[in-house]
Protein backbone atom coordinates (compact mmCIF):
# COMPACT_ATOMS: atom_id res chain seq x y z
CA UNK A 1 0.00 0.00 0.00
CA UNK A 2 2.91 2.62 1.10
CA UNK A 3 4.72 1.95 -2.07
CA UNK A 4 1.26 2.06 -4.28
CA UNK A 5 1.11 6.28 -2.55
CA UNK A 6 5.00 6.75 -3.42
CA UNK A 7 4.01 5.77 -7.04
CA UNK A 8 1.38 7.78 -6.99
CA UNK A 9 3.06 10.75 -5.96
CA UNK A 10 5.77 10.49 -7.83
CA UNK A 11 3.61 9.75 -11.05
CA UNK A 12 1.35 13.29 -9.54
CA UNK A 13 5.17 15.05 -9.88
CA UNK A 14 6.12 14.75 -12.86
CA UNK A 15 2.84 15.64 -14.34
CA UNK A 16 2.70 18.66 -12.30
CA UNK A 17 6.57 19.48 -13.69
CA UNK A 18 5.46 18.68 -16.96
CA UNK A 19 2.54 20.85 -16.99
CA UNK A 20 4.56 23.80 -15.58
CA UNK A 21 7.38 23.43 -18.27
CA UNK A 22 4.91 22.82 -20.92
CA UNK A 23 5.43 26.22 -22.86
CA UNK A 24 9.02 25.30 -22.76
CA UNK A 25 8.79 21.77 -25.29
CA UNK A 26 6.15 23.06 -26.86
CA UNK A 27 7.26 24.29 -31.38
CA UNK A 28 6.53 27.99 -31.78
CA UNK A 29 3.11 28.60 -33.68
CA UNK A 30 4.70 31.22 -36.00
CA UNK A 31 7.76 32.49 -37.30
CA UNK A 32 8.01 36.34 -37.23
CA UNK A 33 9.88 37.67 -40.81
CA UNK A 34 11.70 40.75 -39.20
CA UNK A 35 13.67 42.86 -42.22
CA UNK A 36 17.09 41.70 -41.69
CA UNK A 37 18.24 44.89 -39.32
CA UNK A 38 18.24 43.13 -36.04
CA UNK A 39 17.81 46.34 -34.05
CA UNK A 40 15.73 44.96 -31.12
CA UNK A 41 18.52 44.36 -28.17
CA UNK A 42 17.25 41.44 -25.35
CA UNK A 43 18.25 42.51 -21.60
CA UNK A 44 19.53 39.80 -18.49
CA UNK A 45 22.00 38.22 -21.30
CA UNK A 46 24.68 38.94 -18.26
CA UNK A 47 23.19 36.43 -16.64
CA UNK A 48 23.05 34.03 -19.53
CA UNK A 49 27.23 34.35 -20.26
CA UNK A 50 27.84 31.20 -20.10
CA UNK A 51 24.73 29.50 -22.29
CA UNK A 52 25.47 31.90 -24.94
CA UNK A 53 29.18 30.66 -24.33
CA UNK A 54 28.16 27.27 -25.04
CA UNK A 55 26.02 28.03 -28.10
CA UNK A 56 28.84 29.79 -29.83
CA UNK A 57 31.13 26.90 -29.27
CA UNK A 58 33.03 28.63 -26.64
CA UNK A 59 35.32 32.19 -26.36
CA UNK A 60 37.69 32.60 -29.78
CA UNK A 61 39.60 35.72 -29.96
CA UNK A 62 37.53 37.37 -32.51
CA UNK A 63 33.78 38.45 -31.90
CA UNK A 64 31.17 35.56 -32.46
CA UNK A 65 28.70 36.05 -35.29
CA UNK A 66 26.56 33.58 -34.59
CA UNK A 67 23.14 33.78 -36.67
CA UNK A 68 20.14 31.20 -34.48
CA UNK A 69 16.57 30.94 -34.54
CA UNK A 70 15.33 32.46 -31.07
CA UNK A 71 11.97 31.60 -29.45
CA UNK A 72 10.00 33.84 -27.42
CA UNK A 73 8.20 32.35 -24.34
CA UNK A 74 5.26 34.34 -23.06
CA UNK A 75 6.12 34.45 -18.99
CA UNK A 76 2.96 34.80 -17.18
CA UNK A 77 4.45 33.15 -13.84
CA UNK A 78 7.19 35.30 -13.59
CA UNK A 79 7.85 36.28 -10.38
CA UNK A 80 9.37 39.87 -11.49
CA UNK A 81 7.01 40.72 -14.26
CA UNK A 82 3.87 38.59 -15.09
CA UNK A 83 4.37 40.19 -18.40
CA UNK A 84 7.49 39.27 -19.06
CA UNK A 85 8.77 37.62 -22.78
CA UNK A 86 11.66 35.23 -22.59
CA UNK A 87 14.07 34.94 -25.40
CA UNK A 88 15.32 30.95 -25.89
CA UNK A 89 18.17 29.85 -28.05
CA UNK A 90 18.64 26.32 -29.00
CA UNK A 91 16.23 25.22 -25.92
CA UNK A 92 17.84 27.32 -23.51
CA UNK A 93 17.31 30.79 -22.16
CA UNK A 94 19.55 33.68 -22.71
CA UNK A 95 17.47 36.50 -21.66
CA UNK A 96 14.28 38.97 -22.16
CA UNK A 97 12.44 41.52 -24.40
CA UNK A 98 13.27 44.66 -22.27
CA UNK A 99 9.76 45.62 -20.31
CA UNK A 100 8.49 48.34 -23.14
CA UNK A 101 9.43 45.99 -25.57
CA UNK A 102 7.54 42.98 -24.14
CA UNK A 103 4.47 44.88 -23.59
CA UNK A 104 4.55 46.17 -27.05
CA UNK A 105 4.85 42.41 -28.31
CA UNK A 106 1.82 41.47 -26.38
CA UNK A 107 -0.01 43.98 -27.41
CA UNK A 108 0.59 43.19 -31.06
CA UNK A 109 0.00 39.66 -30.31
CA UNK A 110 -3.43 40.17 -29.09
CA UNK A 111 -4.63 42.33 -31.75
CA UNK A 112 -4.28 39.99 -34.18
CA UNK A 113 -5.93 36.97 -31.88
CA UNK A 114 -2.66 35.08 -30.47
CA UNK A 115 -2.23 35.65 -27.25
CA UNK A 116 -0.83 32.66 -26.28
CA UNK A 117 1.44 32.19 -29.31
CA UNK A 118 5.18 31.27 -28.64
CA UNK A 119 7.09 32.49 -31.88
CA UNK A 120 10.35 32.48 -33.10
CA UNK A 121 12.88 34.76 -35.01
CA UNK A 122 15.62 35.27 -36.16
CA UNK A 123 18.61 36.10 -33.68
CA UNK A 124 22.30 37.12 -33.60
CA UNK A 125 24.93 36.64 -30.70
CA UNK A 126 27.61 39.22 -31.13
CA UNK A 127 30.92 39.24 -28.96
CA UNK A 128 32.06 37.25 -26.33
CA UNK A 129 36.01 37.43 -28.17
CA UNK A 130 38.92 36.16 -25.61
CA UNK A 131 42.29 37.53 -26.91
CA UNK A 132 43.73 37.59 -23.33
CA UNK A 133 42.72 37.50 -19.81
CA UNK A 134 42.02 41.01 -19.91
CA UNK A 135 40.94 41.68 -23.31
CA UNK A 136 37.83 39.51 -23.12
CA UNK A 137 33.94 40.57 -24.23
CA UNK A 138 30.73 39.72 -22.97
CA UNK A 139 28.29 38.24 -25.40
CA UNK A 140 24.73 39.74 -26.69
CA UNK A 141 21.64 38.94 -28.58
CA UNK A 142 20.22 41.15 -31.16
CA UNK A 143 16.27 40.23 -32.56
CA UNK A 144 14.89 40.50 -35.87
CA UNK A 145 11.41 41.51 -35.04
CA UNK A 146 9.17 43.13 -37.51
CA UNK A 147 8.95 46.98 -37.35
CA UNK A 148 5.20 48.03 -36.99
Amino acid sequence: MTTLIIIGMIILLIAVVRAKNSSISRRPNAHLKGPGAYEFDIVGESNYQSELEAICGGRKEESAEEYRDAVLVLEDDNPFDNKAVRVDIDGVTVGYLSRKDARSYRKQLSEKGATNYICSCNALIAGGWARSKQDQGRFGVKLDLPVE
